[in-house]
């Protein structure tokens, strides 16, 4: 994850790193919306897993992930 202008140029210039996901979006929360989210168990976390991110089909990344789900927060 980066914000710095030099890598995302060297990706755009095919120098950067051999794999990469270039997303864009905006997430925010009203008060108090995080924590009723949290009390409700909509948050979970899954093992690190770089495949999961660069190399699995799109269409599918959801439901894989949900399957290696292990800890609710």
């Amino acid at each position: 994850m980066t914000s710095s202008l030099e890598i995302l140029r060297d990706i755009g210039n095919h120098r950067g790193p051999s794999k990469s996901l270039i997303a864009f979006g905006y997430a925010g929360w009203a008060p108090g919306q995080l924590e009723g989210e949290l009390a409700h168990g909509f948050w979970f976390t899954t093992p690190q897993d770089a495949k999961l991110i660069f190399d699995e089909d799109r269409d599918e990344v959801w439901d894989n992930a949900m399957k290696r789900r292990t800890q609710d927060l």
